[in-house]
């Protein structure tokens, strides 16, 4: 199968190198504006290679002449948010099949529409978003699906970084084309509680303004009309020295379960502290292994559909009212 990248910076390379750990997949093509080189571009989560392998890889300025070109099975599409909609309708139009980096798209309209491209061009549409394949989110998931120590009672989620200043020429900075805060950073958490929970009934969010008067930091609280509390915090507040982190806290009836971005503890009632193992692979490669099953037809599970992405942007968009 072949397969190309449609944009080559932080999240692109991330793409490039799990799709090139996949069997029976070649990349033979990448669409960039900007000259690619074989040092990847740094973001603000620590990769194991900042060297990218172009051996074999024709590099196209031209989305349109990739297209007709390279007979491609599937693209990644790892560009601005903005972007997203237009590129991935242009893409399904061409019959190949998307994965599209996270948030789906700036508005519920543009999710609806690249939803309906979809299903008329018959191919498959997934948005990457790689925490529900996160190995310490996965195992949270399904020992709150199996209930292995009761239902929850809390459910506490954190995402906290510094302003993403490292994103060429700052489109970030620009809402009109990131969403901010709330579509790149918070709905990740945002998204992976409606995978627990589903949607919730309300949101409710506190906000603070950073240095340049964006909204850098968000507090919100989803209420699912029962006693749960869950709660989640996105943050471009911290200094570059702080780095990033991401983390939860999962009380349960019969324990607690903590996640600081490096390990994953549960303590039980009985007294015990567990250290679960954990798969030492990352989301990037869980997200695209299963997409690969999927436009090859060796799943029939899907684990994120085009329908929940657009849910989570528009529960990322309420977090902003």
């Amino acid at each position: 199968m072949k397969v190309g990248i449609i944009g080559i910076g932080f999240m692109g390379a991330r793409h490039l190198s799990a799709w090139q750990a996949v069997e029976g997949i070649r990349v033979t093509s990448i669409f960039s504006r900007s000259p690619v080189t074989t040092q990847a571009k740094q973001g603000n989560i620590e990769s194991e290679s900042d060297q990218l392998d172009l051996r074999g890889i024709t590099i196209y300025s031209d989305i349109d002449k990739m297209l007709q070109e390279e007979d491609l099975n599937a693209v990644s599409i790892t560009l601005p948010t903005h972007l997203h909609k237009d590129v991935s309708i242009q893409c399904l139009q061409a019959g190949v099949h998307v994965l599209c980096e996270k948030p789906m798209a700036l508005n519920i309209e543009d999710c609806h529409a690249m939803i309906e491209c979809a299903k008329t061009a018959g191919k498959e549409l997934m948005i990457a978003h790689c925490i529900r394949f996160w190995p310490e989110y996965e195992w949270l998931k399904a020992t709150v699906t199996d209930q292995v120590y009761g239902p929850v009672r809390v459910a506490e989620f954190e995402r906290l970084t510094y302003a993403p200043e490292w994103s060429e020429h700052s489109w970030f900075a620009d809402t009109s084309k990131s969403g901010g805060i709330a579509l790149d950073l918070h709905i990740h958490d945002l998204d992976f509680i409606q995978y627990l929970f589903g949607s919730p009934s309300t949101i409710d969010s506190r906000k603070s303004d950073g240095k340049h008067g964006m909204t850098a930091h968000i507090q919100s609280s989803l209420d699912y009309g029962d006693e749960r509390l869950v709660t989640a915090t996105a943050s471009w507040l911290m200094p570059k020295s702080f780095g990033f982190k991401m983390a939860y806290r999962v009380v349960f009836d019969r324990a607690v379960a903590t996640f600081d971005g490096q390990s994953l503890t549960v303590h039980t009632d009985e007294g015990e502290s567990v250290s679960p193992e954990i798969p030492t692979t990352d989301g990037y490669q869980g997200e695209i292994n299963h997409f690969a099953d999927r436009i090859r037809q060796r799943t029939a599970k899907m684990i994120i559909s085009p329908e929940q992405a657009a849910e989570s942007v528009r529960m990322a968009l309420k977090t902003l009212e």
